[in-house]
C-alpha cells in the first residue's frame, strides 16, 4: 500500500526518567500501521509538553497525511495564537520529528533525502557532560585526555558553574585555572568551548571573555542572558574570542534580530526548542545569508540526536554537533534501536529509512520512569550532575 498516502491516527507518549532531566518520547502511528518517533524534551518542563503534544495532536493532526508537514505546522504554531514558546515549539517539533520518521519509513529513504540530500557522510562532534566527577584539576586533567583518546577533536563545558552575575575575583580565578588545565590536557590542536549559561553581566562577561583568549578558546557561550541582543553584543564586540548563542532563542523571526545586533559566530538553534527539523533548516539558511555558521544545540535524548544528525547531513554551513552521547547513562543505546553513537569523534550519516530507523524500546523506557527529582540546577554547586555521574563510577 506504498502509493495510498499514510493517516496519523495515533499518538502515545513516553516520559523516560534521567537523573538530571527526563526526556519526551513521542510515537505517532499512522494508518497503514508505520510509526514514526519524535522528542520534545525541555529542561524541567517534561509533563507540561506531553500535555502540549496530546492537545496539538488532537486539534490539528489526527487524520491528516503524514506528508502535509509545513501545513500542520503552520496551523499548530499560527492557530494557538500564543505562540513562539519553547513549551510550544517542543511540542510541535516531537510531532513534527514522527512525522519526519513516518514519511521516510514510507519511502524507504532517510529525511535527509528528502530535504535535499546529503552534503557528508559523516558529522565531527565535540564533547559535551564529559567533565564527570571531575572535583580538582587533577580528575579534570584526565578527563579531558579521555575526551580526546575517545577521538573528539573539540569539548565544551562550564568552568564557572553555581557563579552569579558578577562573581569574587577568586571565584573567576579558580574557573581560569579549570581552563588552563583543561588546555594543558588536550594540548594546542583541540578546540576548547566554554559556555556561561547565561549567568554574567555585561562587565563580568568582557572581562571573562577577554582571559579566555590566552587559552586559545574556540567560543564562549551564552555569556550573557541571551534575552537581551544589545547586552550580547556589546559583549560580542569586546571579547576576542568567537561568540555563540541561539539555543534560547525559539523561532526563525527572533534570527535576523541577533544576527543584526549581536556579532554572532556561531548561532545555535535547538531543532527541538525552535519547532523541528523544517524550521532548523530555515533558521539554518537565515544563518548562512549572513556568513553564520550553525552548531545545533543538542543535549537530549537519542530520537533528538537522530533528528539533527539528519539535519547536520543536509545543510552546509554546520559546524559540529554537540554530543552528550558517550557520557550519558549506560542504557542510552538500549533506549532506541540504531541509536546514534559518535565513533572517534564523528556521527555516521545513517542511510537508514526516517530518523535512521529508529524504533523505541518500549521495556526500556518502562524501566525508567518519571523522576520527580530529574533536575540541573546551573547555579546550584557542581549542578547535581557531579553527584549523579559519582554514581556510575
Amino acid at each position: 500500500m506504498k502509493n495510498r498516502t499514510p493517516k496519523a491516527i495515533r499518538i502515545e507518549t513516553f516520559l523516560v526518567g534521567r537523573p538530571w532531566n527526563n526526556l519526551l518520547i513521542v510515537r505517532i502511528t499512522a494508518d497503514n500501521g508505520l510509526t514514526g518517533l519524535g522528542e520534545g524534551t525541555m529542561q524541567w518542563q517534561a509533563k507540561t509538553v506531553e500535555t502540549a503534544v496530546v492537545t496539538l495532536f488532537r486539534r490539528y493532526v489526527i487524520g491528516n497525511s503524514v506528508f502535509e508537514i509545513e501545513r500542520l505546522v503552520q496551523a499548530m504554531y499560527r492557530n494557538e495564537y500564543a505562540r513562539g514558546g519553547p513549551v510550544l515549539n517542543s511540542a510541535i517539533a516531537a510531532i513534527e520529528m514522527a512525522l519526519w520518521d513516518i514519511c521516510g519509513k514510507h519511502l524507504g529513504r532517510p529525511v535527509h533525502d528528502l530535504l535535499g540530500g546529503r552534503v557528508r557522510d559523516s558529522m565531527p562532534a565535540y564533547a559535551n557532560g564529559w567533565t564527570g566527577a571531575g572535583k580538582d584539576p587533577d580528575d579534570l586533567h584526565g578527563a579531558a585526555r579521555e575526551v580526546v583518546a575517545q577521538g573528539f577533536t573539540a569539548l565544551k563545558f562550564d568552568p564557572f558553574w553555581a557563579l552569579g552575575r558578577d562573581p569574587a575575583t577568586a571565584d573567576i580565578r579558580r574557573g581560569m585555572e579549570k581552563v588552563a588545565v583543561v588546555r594543558d590536557a588536550v594540548g594546542p590542536d583541540v578546540d576548547i568551548l566554554v559556555d556561561g549559561h547565561g549567568r554574567f553581566s555585561i562587565g563580568t562577561a568582557i572581562d571573562v571573555g577577554r582571559r579566555l583568549a590566552d587559552y586559545d578558546v574556540y567560543w564562549f557561550e551564552e555569556p550573557v542572558d541571551p534575552e537581551n541582543a544589545q547586552a550580547l553584543a556589546k559583549v560580542g564586540r569586546s571579547i576576542p574570542v568567537r561568540l555563540a548563542t541561539g539555543e534560547r532563542c525559539y523561532s526563525r523571526y527572533h534570527v535576523p534580530q541577533l544576527l543584526a545586533a549581536s556579532e554572532v559566530a556561531i548561532l545555535q538553534p535547538d531543532p527541538i526548542q525552535v519547532g523541528g527539523i523544517l524550521e532548523s533548516r530555515k533558521i539554518a539558511a537565515i544563518a548562512d545569508s549572513a556568513y553564520v555558521t550553525v552548531s545545533f544545540h543538542s543535549p537530549f535524548g537519542p530520537v533528538a540526536t537522530a533528528a539533527a544528525l539528519q539535519i547536520d547531513a543536509c545543510t552546509t554551513n554546520v559546524w559540529k554537533q554537540e554530543s552528550f552521547s558517550a557520557f550519558d547513562v549506560p542504557w542510552r543505546q538500549q533506549l532506541v534501536r540504531n541509536c546514534p553513537m559518535p565513533n572517534d569523534g564523528s556521527y555516521a550519516i545513517s542511510s537508514e529509512p526516517g530518523l535512521g530507523g529508529i524504533e523505541l524500546n518500549d521495556e526500556v523506557a518502562r524501566e525508567h520512569p518519571y523522576r520527580e527529582e530529574g533536575l540541573e540546577s546551573m547555579w546550584q554547586e557542581n549542578g547535581g550532575m557531579t553527584a549523579w555521574l559519582d554514581t556510575l563510577m
